[in-house]
């Protein structure tokens, strides 16, 4: 089978490697379609994220959806050609944070694409039977490797434990942005306003539900959102743009008394916060780290149309052509939101 594997920053190169067995309690699985996400662009560009290094040739990619190939021993729930989202966290299930529900936080998880848990830019692939999440007929490959990114925000949003017409803000619209964006929609925000540089992200964002969007290269982004929650600023803010300085910016967008939800990973491993304007606003903060038991709520508000994922599953490229991807997604060119790798 064809395998991509990443070498060190920049070098992607193909490889043929043998179809694996499913183990007991395992599915094998044909990958159909693999999203780009921004946790792939760090390995990609930079070899690493924070302390995780790439130290050998890794396959990366998470995003997936895929048709059962084949099942291991014991496995009863699950058929061959079924279609299926894979739900890329694969906790140990025994440690104190697993058995309290927070599995997304296990010390001993395995996660596609992180050092040394091979990912999805494969032809084919085994994993547990139970991280195989069926999907309906009405949802596309495509839209089924957006899942994860949308439980993302699922999750992004049961953290701000909205109660019901909070003023949001949303920094970043890209594919985690535009997922909070629509998980908040559904949970009640009243309104919702996002901040994003790039036009054609800007007019999905107003699409898929934002109240206001922000060009934050063409304005005062602060006075803005001032302006828009009537002098207070928003309740909530959600930092899904993974760049140095946006959780900065965050709170001094936040009202006082408000939330900040950092969603995004920014290229330098360090989170800056003003002390004073914290201090003085006593602003909760809450990091989120990827979702936890929200891919089926995802799948379920996919199916019924209560958010979008096939807008943002904007440009398809061969298995081969997945540094071409990548270089897109990274220039944020071109209207991209998810760049999708069919891998068959």
């Amino acid at each position: 089978m064809r395998v991509l594997r990443l070498h060190g920053p920049k070098d992607l190169r193909m490889h043929e490697e043998p179809v694996p067995e499913p183990a007991a309690g395992e599915v094998r699985l044909k990958v159909t379609s693999v999203g780009v996400c921004a946790s792939d662009l760090h390995y990609y560009r930079d070899g690493r994220i924070g302390t995780t290094l790439i130290t050998e040739p890794l396959v990366i990619g998470h995003e997936a959806a895929g048709i059962i190939d084949a099942v291991g021993e014991g496995v009863t729930d699950c058929k061959v050609g079924e279609k299926v989202a894979i739900e890329p966290t694969n906790a140990c299930g025994e440690c104190f944070f697993c058995k309290s529900g927070h599995f997304n936080v296990c010390p001993n998880v395995e996660f596609f694409g992180t050092p040394p848990q091979d990912g999805c830019f494969r032809e084919y692939l085994t994993w547990p039977a139970k991280l195989a999440i069926k999907i309906p007929d009405s949802i596309s490959h495509d839209e089924a490797a957006i899942v994860e990114p949308m439980a993302v925000g699922v999750h992004a949003v049961n953290l701000a434990q909205l109660s019901g017409g909070e003023n949001v803000a949303v920094l970043g619209a890209g594919a985690i942005g535009l997922s909070v964006l629509q998980a908040a929609k559904v949970s009640g925000a009243g309104r919702i306003i996002v901040s994003e540089p790039v036009k054609e992200r800007r007019e999905l964002a107003c699409k898929l539900g934002a109240d206001e969007v922000i060009d934050p290269s063409a304005c005062d982004a602060q006075k803005e959102f001032c302006r828009l929650t009537n002098d207070l600023g928003p309740d909530v803010v959600f930092e899904c743009i993974g760049e140095d300085g946006a959780s900065l910016e965050a709170s001094k967008i936040v009202r006082i008394l408000g939330k900040i939800v950092v969603v995004g990973i920014p290229d330098e491993d360090i989170y800056t916060f003003a002390a004073s304007t914290t201090r003085r606003k006593e602003l909760s903060v809450v990091f989120c780290r990827r979702s936890n038991v929200a891919a089926e709520t995802a799948i379920e508000w996919i199916a019924e149309g209560k958010v979008d994922a096939k807008s943002m599953a904007t440009h398809r490229f061969p298995l081969e052509k997945t540094a071409e991807a990548m270089e897109l997604a990274m220039a944020k060119k071109d209207g991209v939101i998810r760049a999708i790798i069919a891998v068959s």
